[in-house]
């Protein structure tokens, strides 16, 4: 592993969050992804420590899988898990936390792809619910800022905030399911008893990004690790949250630790509120190039967001304890130096 990364492992655990894992089963779905790489690292290295953390890395691609964690050793050992989430998981899938992270998170997916998008949200939820009710676990949903639609006003959005969402085009396919995929969580919270907590995550970038991601954040990386100019394909005045998925995992750590059943929290670095123009600009900067602007084709438009603004207020997650690591700047250029060498 690059020395950043490893140094961003260590800063999550130094948070002491993951301690409450010590000893338990936890299955992560959509563990190969930005997010759920890193969470499943961050476990591991607690194993090296000596946590005893029952790992289940379940993902749809065996290959990417093996890819990424294959040849680990672990003790306990990982499992690994070849499962499309829109199908039921494995009947001898036992876990005390189950972490549903499966989501399709590209524009292009959305404008191609909008029923499996839906269902990856809605079904992922539902079979990792159902598997909770079968063997006694938990449930933490990771969801999206985009359930809070298009902002009224130029207030950040809080847990108890809803949102217009405009149900008359496929984009939909993700803000609904995620809408929907929360609530479902409260339906089996209320019926059967499972523990439920939704984390509402904000815009993430980091070294585990998937390749031919086309979200603009991921895209600006992307240039600026291979040293070409950061295109721009809007004015750029979006202004939004963000946060280092280092950050990301180690805040769905610290809601697993102290947060209260049955209720939703933001998950953003306040720090990091900034436009889109900003976030290029820093990549520019990082890599010692330019910004230009370019339109989007159809195709890319079809799949973009229209939401103008959308920052979290982040105080219910603050509460428990939790604060970020890294600044937008820093972010971006530790991502960057990490892809540099790992490309």
């Amino acid at each position: 592993m690059h020395p950043l990364y490893q140094e961003d492992l260590d800063r999550i655990l130094e948070s002491g969050f993951a301690e409450s894992l010590s000893g338990r089963r936890v299955a992560v779905t959509g563990a190969s992804g930005l997010i759920g790489t890193v969470l499943v690292d961050a476990l591991l290295r607690a194993n090296a420590a000596g946590a005893g953390i029952r790992v289940a890395a379940i993902a749809r691609n065996r290959e990417r899988l093996e890819e990424r964690f294959g040849g680990r050793l672990s003790d306990p050992p990982l499992r690994l898990v070849e499962q499309d989430v829109r199908e039921s998981l494995p009947e001898d899938l036992d876990f005390d936390i189950g972490i549903a992270a499966a989501s399709n998170t590209s524009p292009l997916d959305y404008a191609a792809h909008p029923v499996a998008t839906a269902l990856t949200n809605l079904e992922g939820a539902r079979h990792m619910l159902d598997a909770a009710v079968r063997c006694g676990g938990r449930v933490l949903f990771c969801s999206s800022v985009e359930v809070y639609g298009n902002a009224r006003d130029d207030r950040s959005f809080r847990e108890e905030d809803t949102g217009i969402l405009n149900l008359g085009n496929a984009r939909a396919s993700y803000p609904e399911s995620k809408r929907a995929g929360e609530a479902l969580c409260q339906c089996y919270r209320t019926e059967f008893g499972v523990p439920v907590n939704s984390a509402r995550i904000c815009r993430v970038f980091g070294p585990t990004v998937l390749p031919g991601d086309t979200k603009a954040a991921s895209q600006f990386i992307d240039n600026a690790v291979r040293g070409e100019d950061i295109v721009l394909k809007s004015e750029g005045t979006q202004f939004y949250s963000w946060i280092h998925v280092a950050d990301c995992v180690s805040a769905l750590l610290a809601i697993l630790a102290h947060g209260e059943d049955g209720l939703a929290y933001n998950v953003a670095a306040d720090n990091c509120n900034a436009s889109l123009r900003d976030f290029a600009r820093c990549a520019a900067d990082a890599a010692g190039t330019k910004l230009v602007f370019d339109l989007p084709n159809e195709a890319e438009r079809r799949g973009y967001s229209k939401t103008t603004r959308a920052v979290l207020d982040v105080s219910r997650l603050g509460s428990l304890g939790w604060r970020p690591a890294y600044d937008l700047a820093g972010g971006i250029a530790r991502t960057i130096a990490v892809l540099k060498e790992t490309a």
